[in-house]
């Protein structure tokens, strides 16, 4: 059986097409949204389109908590440094969430002071790493209290940690947020609104602090910090005074450098509607704002300048530019001490009203033993009971579930359709390319390409029985790695052949013959496309969904194809890609899915779900809970449908009965016909 070589045989370079084709997509909302931008000329204007932008980041990230629980508040201890004290703080932001801290107090304070929230970056240590430490002490020294909190994952915050063996279960801080990232984004929203909830009710400790100044509260946090930083400048309007650093820059110049960011940091359809990095400025405008940059970073300064002088304009509407400012430090990704004293500096100038007095005095480093606000530095130690992100994640999805009216299927199809992206005309011409034919073993195979959308190829290897045998069907066929797979699944397809079936082994976009060449350590190209489409407010499984349903036009195409007998068989993760199309193409007459994964909603309610096979490219914002697979089922009905070896969230095999009984519950409440069966089988050898 023939597969593709190189560049489809030398006729088409389609490597690089998903990744061009999202940013033509992004070029044209960033030009839509500078002349939005642009046309901010009053105060009125600029406000009702903050308001809106504050909005769209709101659902954006899933909404956040209803209600302000007590957050009974402990100290657990207190360190005297001096000048000042740290007091061992731990409070709840959610009913059985624990948020640890270090409250840094100074001593000689005869009014209330003013305060600065600091957003820890990505380290496990938290809040004893050195930068965050030596900055709180500073601003003590200053006369600020300063409260420094542990980020969901890092200090004693880890979420998967195992008491029993005092180890880690899936790595570290940036790990844990894209693990428990993923499964927000299956139930529309974010991990992001539980770190932004962490923060305000960071502000709300704060401001229950008779040391503290309710009306000067600021923020400042450098790397994720800085995005936290910039998060709670849209969402928080209790602060007066912000300084993120070490992260601003602007969302097309991030695009370019091709690197991934973690799950807290995507926030679907920022790059189609906002928020981008200037809005998160223009968020505080007219308050003061200074921006930390490191001129060497990772995140580019030439967005971080771009994006501070657009910003401008809304500060300038207020008559008030002076007080947004940018200090740029020749070093790489850092706090460094310069961009430190900038900030204390800054902060005192607004909040204060001088920074004559600013006193310089270095402070050694605690070590991580001894800012401990838990005997072993765990909150799972100490509380092993407590809530985790993944708890909140599988709460909400419950939630959720219950908000929903019914969908009949008609409404469901448009619904997934919706979720997916998948417009409702796809019937544009067809010009295949046949570009190699061929009897291997007896059966006579053809390599062929066609173009799914402009610039976006889709490649196949048809596979017809031998000669002189009858044709029953014809079936669409997606394998994990499309044509990639043909040799290793040679027994599947010829058991298909020996039934006469004739076979189109189909890759959509980026799949197969047709897939990225390069990878993007750690988390390679398809979180970081997936991650580019869901900023537009698309995604890479809708656009493969799309390009399946083109495979399918192309069947129709054919005049060798019977377009009543047009089956559709997926293996592996394709079983995904296969199973969504049929759910909203009636016209596959019947189906046959091996290794499919059981629900979504199982991703969401397994704790060490497998995210190296269920990745974000098979997800899709917002499927749970009206599109899940078994209430997709109804869909289906009343087609032939055959499920062979479905798994579970871990890719380990369900029991068919198992799998039997709640997959049938699921679909029949869906609207599924109640004598609808589908066939359960185990693996084939």
């Amino acid at each position: 059986m023939l597969t593709f070589k190189r560049s489809l045989d030398g006729y088409h370079s389609a490597s690089g097409e998903m990744a061009a084709d999202l940013r033509r997509r992004a070029t044209v909302r960033f030009r839509e949204r500078e002349r939005e931008k642009a046309a901010l000329t009053t105060r009125a204007d600029f406000e009702a389109y903050r308001d809106r932008v504050r909005e769209r980041f709101l659902e954006a990230i899933g909404g956040l908590p209803e209600e302000r629980t007590p957050l009974r508040a402990t100290c657990t201890g207190t360190i005297d440094r001096g000048s000042f004290t740290i007091e061992k703080t731990l409070y709840q932001s959610q009913p059985e969430f624990y948020v640890t801290a270090s409250l840094y107090v100074p001593k000689s304070l005869a009014r209330p002071a003013p305060a600065v929230l600091f957003v820890i970056g990505h380290t496990d240590l938290g809040k004893a790493y050195f930068e965050e430490q030596t900055l709180c002490a500073s601003l003590a020294e200053n006369g600020f209290v300063a409260l420094l909190m542990d980020p969901i994952g890092q200090g004693e915050r880890f979420q998967y940690w195992d008491p029993a063996t005092q180890q880690r279960l899936i790595g570290g801080c940036t790990t844990e947020h894209t693990h428990s990232g993923l499964q927000h984004v299956l139930t529309g929203g974010s991990v992001a609104r539980n770190f932004i909830w962490d923060g305000i009710r960071s502000v709300d400790y704060l401001c229950s602090r008779p040391e503290v100044d309710p009306a000067r509260i600021a923020v400042t946090g450098n790397s994720g910090g800085g995005t936290q930083s910039c998060f709670l400048m849209l969402a928080e309007p209790r602060l007066a005074a912000a300084a993120p650093c070490t992260f601003v820059t602007s969302l097309e110049t991030y695009l370019k450098t091709g690197q991934p960011q973690d799950g807290e940091q995507i926030v679907r359809g920022a790059i189609a509607f906002g928020p981008d990095h200037d809005d998160y400025l223009r968020a505080m405008a007219p308050k003061p704002v200074i921006v930390g940059a490191a001129a060497y970073d990772f995140f580019p300064i030439e967005g971080t300048i771009e994006s501070v002088q657009r910003a401008r304009a809304a500060w300038a509407l207020y008559g008030a530019e002076e007080r947004l400012a940018l200090s740029i430090s020749p070093v790489r990704h850092t706090y460094p001490a310069p961009m430190r004293e900038a900030v204390v500096r800054f902060f005192l100038k607004h909040l204060v009203g001088t920074d004559s007095g600013y006193r310089a005095i270095e402070r050694d480093i605690l070590t991580e033993e001894a800012l401990y606000v838990t005997p072993t530095g765990k909150v799972l130690d100490a509380f092993p009971n407590s809530r985790t992100v993944f708890d909140l994640g599988r709460e909400r999805m419950a939630a959720r579930g219950k908000e929903r009216a019914p969908l009949s299927p008609p409404e469901r199809r448009s619904r997934l359709a919706a979720i997916l992206g998948v417009p409702g005309g796809r019937y544009r011409t067809i010009y295949p390319r046949v570009i190699h034919e061929e009897t291997v073993d007896g059966y006579p195979c053809e390599k062929i390409y066609f173009f799914s959308a402009p610039e976006i190829a889709a490649a196949a290897v048809m596979i017809h029985p031998p000669a002189g045998e009858t044709v029953a069907q014809t079936d669409l066929v997606l394998l994990e790695h499309g044509t990639n797979d043909i040799p290793a699944e040679r027994p599947r397809l010829e058991r298909l052949l020996a039934a006469g079936h004739r076979l189109l082994v189909f890759d959509a976009r980026a799949t197969g013959a047709v897939a990225p060449e390069l990878t993007t350590p750690p988390t390679g190209n398809e979180y970081r496309l997936a991650s580019d489409a869901m900023m537009l407010g698309i995604s890479t499984l809708g656009l493969r969904v799309f390009d399946v349903l083109r495979g399918y036009d192309y069947l129709l195409t054919r005049p060798d194809v019977d377009a009543a007998r047009i089956g559709l068989v997926g293996v592996g993760t394709g079983a995904i890609l296969g199973y969504l199309a049929a759910a909203l193409e009636p016209g596959f007459s019947d189906l046959h899915f091996a290794g499919m994964l059981a629900s979504y909603r199982s991703l969401v309610e397994t704790r060490l779900y497998n995210r190296d096979r269920f990745g974000l490219q098979w997800m899709a914002w917002g499927l749970l809970p009206d599109c899940d697979l078994p209430e997709l089922g109804a869909c289906l009905a009343p087609r032939p449908t055959c499920f062979e070896a479905p798994c579970d969230a871990r890719g380990e095999p369900v029991a068919p009965g198992d799998f039997t009984e709640g997959y049938r519950a699921a679909a029949h409440r869906a609207g599924a016909p109640a004598d609808w069966r589908p066939e359960v089988i185990a693996a084939s050898g």
